[in-house]
């Protein structure tokens, strides 16, 4: 399929009607749109939202690399707003807006229109463009809600949301109701004091306000919990005892856009790409770089570990060396994987050593694709040898893709198939994405060494790599 004269489509999974719908990409934005911002919103907001629905649709999308919608595999995303991002179809906006559907709709279609193909990039790779109700006042980094560190996704201040319905919301709850919605128990007697002993004390908080855990009576919280147990808007909460009364700050996990606070500044003017750049930190808006068929792997960031290296590395009986093997055949396939698109790093460019450690730490910091460990087998027995690939045991996608791999490479090298099978290896074990280690050729048998010593036959290793990493992204 060439996708510069086709319009590209999302394979979207209806989760209310289980369904499947295929849905072109302006339509997609447009419904994603609908379901996560008011219409009212000024178009700059919406701009906003619709550069984010598109980036986050590309981010799961399997065309560009994407893992798919993780709950109904083989579409893309499905329309629930918790687990991928709500969608509205054209039945569900008449039925919403009434009289006002045409208005609102063409209104949405124009910030779709005028951001077409635009989505927001971090090292050039699209980003998880989140989006949230209101912050109120300050949105939140990344670890305290999703428990790992997010460059883009880093704490700003925000006091464009304050005329949000979210920005400060009150819930009462007697103490019998509490008891009972949390099962917990406590000593009814108690002062009029923020931290009462027996009833909330323990408290845990972040930077932007956000409550991270704490005791209610004699049950420790995530405040997560507490949230969704009492039905809380957002973790930004305290509270006085009246019986209980919680003051709640914003609607949402505070997490990248507040779409308040890019509705506040739209109003004050910013445009679409301020407003996104206040939100996301260190982010770029990009055309998006559609695969085609001469560069299949646009936007894919790949690893590429020829090994230890140096003259550590095993030589067979002909004094070939495996250290010097494996960086040919990783530069040939490097240089085939740029020209489809890709950007490639290599953990090494020169046959000298380099340790198990600085490869992973290497591989995790340019936060690949994939990292693809290229080897060779070595057997105390001459007449040994053959083609093996491993991946780490769990790994579903390692997997997936040490087997694609592993079958171009049998069938291009014809040597004998060892099978691609699971292994606690270091570099599988601890490199943070997909790997793959690919072990070529025997050195210690010297009818594969002296294939291996053959530019032609690396060559043919190269290209069967290649093959498989453009076949793991388009099976």
């Amino acid at each position: 399929m060439d996708f510069d004269n086709e319009e590209l489509t999302v394979k979207l999974y209806h989760t209310d009607q289980q369904e499947a719908r295929i849905v072109g990409i302006r339509e997609y934005v447009i419904g994603a749109v609908a379901a996560s911002m008011p219409p009212e919103f000024p178009v700059e907001a919406l701009k906003a939202q619709a550069i984010c629905c598109r980036t986050l649709a590309v981010k799961r999308m399997g065309i560009f690399g994407g893992g798919g919608c993780k709950r109904h595999p083989g579409f893309d995303l499905c329309n629930d707003p918790v687990h991928c991002q709500g969608f509205m179809g054209i039945e569900e906006r008449q039925k919403a807006w009434g009289s006002r559907y045409e208005e609102f709709t063409e209104k949405i279609a124009t910030a779709v229109e005028d951001t077409a193909e635009i989505i927001l990039t971090y090292n050039n790779n699209p980003i998880e463009a989140v989006y949230h109700e209101a912050c109120g006042g300050c949105t939140e980094d990344s670890e305290n809600v999703w428990g790992n560190k997010v460059s883009y996704l880093r704490r700003v201040e925000c006091i464009y949301c304050k005329d949000s319905p979210y920005w400060n919301t009150t819930k009462n709850f007697s103490i019998r109701e509490l008891k009972r919605r949390l099962a917990i128990n406590f000593d009814d007697g108690f002062s009029d004091k923020r931290e009462i002993p027996g009833l909330l004390e323990n408290i845990h908080s972040t930077a932007s306000g956000r409550i991270k855990k704490l005791k209610i009576g004699d049950m420790v919280f995530q405040a997560e919990d507490i949230k969704n147990l009492l039905g809380l808007s957002s973790t930004k909460f305290s509270w006085k005892v009246s019986a209980l009364s919680f003051q709640v700050m914003g609607q949402g996990n505070g997490l990248g856009l507040c779409q308040y606070g890019a509705r506040g500044m739209a109003l004050l003017g910013f445009p679409v790409d301020e407003i996104l750049k206040f939100y996301f930190t260190g982010v770029e808006l990009k055309g998006l770089e559609r695969p085609t068929y001469a560069k299949p792997l646009i936007g894919k960031t790949i690893v590429i570990d020829p090994g230890h290296g140096g003259d550590s590395g095993n030589s067979g009986p002909m004094g070939l060396s495996e250290g010097y093997v494996n960086l040919e055949i990783a530069r040939v396939a490097a240089e085939g994987l740029v020209q489809c698109g890709a950007k490639v790093i290599l953990t090494r460019d020169k046959n000298e050593f380099v340790s198990l450690s600085e490869r992973v730490r290497i591989s995790n910091e340019n936060k690949p694709d994939i990292t693809l460990s290229i080897q060779q087998n070595f057997f105390p027995e001459e007449d040994s040898g053959g083609t093996e690939s491993f991946y780490y045991p769990g790994d579903v996608e390692g997997k997936k893709l040490a087997c694609i791999i592993h079958r171009e490479l049998v069938t291009i090298l014809q040597l004998r198939d060892l099978g691609a099978k699971p292994a606690d290896l270091f570099v599988l074990r601890e490199t943070n994405n997909p790997s793959v280690m690919v072990h070529i050729a025997a050195i210690s048998n010297p009818e594969e060494e002296r294939l291996l010593s053959e530019p032609q036959f690396r060559q043919k290793a190269a290209v069967a790599i290649i093959n498989g990493i453009k076949a793991y992204y388009h099976e």
